[in-house]
């Protein structure tokens, strides 16, 4: 019993070795932010945050010229959302707050929704919201009354 004892950390401790190089190799691709410690940009001003304006985001990977990603998204309370159209699927998970979609759907704290392409909405936010959205397609605004 003794043996495998040893014999497990030794390949314990030769997995961790292994890792190392693979996790060195990963820094160059990984992106990480912290929602406490993130710089939110406007959306209205596609500039840095400032205090009067009431929509903003921080963009982890969405890549506008292909419209796939993700970002997080914040919304002030009475904010809404441009309305638009999905040319692919999006997907949102709401960590904070509550999201009323333009059909009425309400959003709570803890709601991961789907959407399939070729949705058009506009959201409001009556308390502010925080969300993690991704994106699988281009995002088009449309009208109010095309929706």
């Amino acid at each position: 019993l003794h043996r495998v004892d040893r014999r497990q950390r030794q390949m314990c401790i030769r997995d961790r070795k292994k890792g190392v190089g693979i996790m060195s190799k990963l820094d160059a691709l990984r992106t990480v932010a912290n929602i406490e410690t993130l710089k939110w940009v406007s959306l209205e001003k596609s500039d840095e945050w400032q205090s009067e304006d009431n929509v903003w985001w921080y963009n982890l990977s969405y890549d506008s010229e292909t419209g796939e990603g993700s970002y997080l998204y914040k919304m002030e309370c009475g904010a809404s959302s441009n309305p638009h159209e999905h040319m692919g699927p999006e997907e949102f998970f709401i960590l904070e707050g509550d999201l009323i979609d333009s059909d009425g759907f309400e959003y709570k704290k803890g709601d991961f929704v789907s959407l399939a392409g070729g949705s058009r909405h506009n959201s409001t936010s009556p308390s502010g919201c925080v969300l993690v959205v991704t994106h699988r397609g281009k995002v088009v605004d449309v009208e109010l009354g095309d929706l």
